[in-house]
């Protein structure tokens, strides 16, 4: 199945267009960096840094987010179908699949508790303030997004599956 998507007229198109896979990769980029900043934003809230803004306005970053991560899969389906003989071998790129899916679980889980939270907290005047699990939360949020997914997609370029 790889080699056939390997050799399907898109992924020759890809190959051979001197825009094709610049302009994808750049917008996977963009992508990741919009994913990315919000989780920061989101998660560094709910560890108190800045302790002073409310959490409210966050929640409406959330549809941004999703959009984001829409196009970010979107392209990255796309980036995989160019090259996919290479790519799914590589232990760097079964390491990004992984943190992606974790790191979806954990952002679901800010956003069902501290979020919810923060918000009814500060819809009674009352300010908010993270639980121990929420703040591992927001750092788990972390690590799988910054370190795992951008480490490891970086590196899906320079470690190929020989030298595991």
């Amino acid at each position: 199945m790889l080699e056939a998507l390997a050799n399907s007229d898109y992924a020759m198109w890809m190959v051979v267009s001197p825009w094709a896979y610049p302009a994808l990769l750049t917008t996977h980029g963009l992508g990741m960096a919009f994913v990315v900043g919000l989780t920061l934003m989101i998660a560094l809230r709910v560890l108190g840094f800045p302790g002073n803004v409310p959490v409210t306005p966050y929640r409406s970053t959330i549809p941004l987010g999703i959009a984001a991560f829409a196009i970010n899969a979107l392209s990255g389906v796309l980036l995989f179908a160019a090259d996919a003989v290479t790519l799914w071998p590589n232990p760097s790129f079964q390491i990004k699949l992984v943190s992606i899916a974790i790191g979806l679980v954990v952002l679901w889980l800010l956003g069902r508790g501290p979020l919810r939270r923060a918000v009814a907290a500060e819809a009674e005047g009352r300010a908010f303030v993270a639980t121990g699990g929420e703040k591992l939360l927001a750092v788990l949020a972390i690590l799988f997004w910054c370190g795992a997914v951008i480490v490891s997609g970086r590196l899906i370029a320079y470690l190929a599956p020989a030298l595991f």
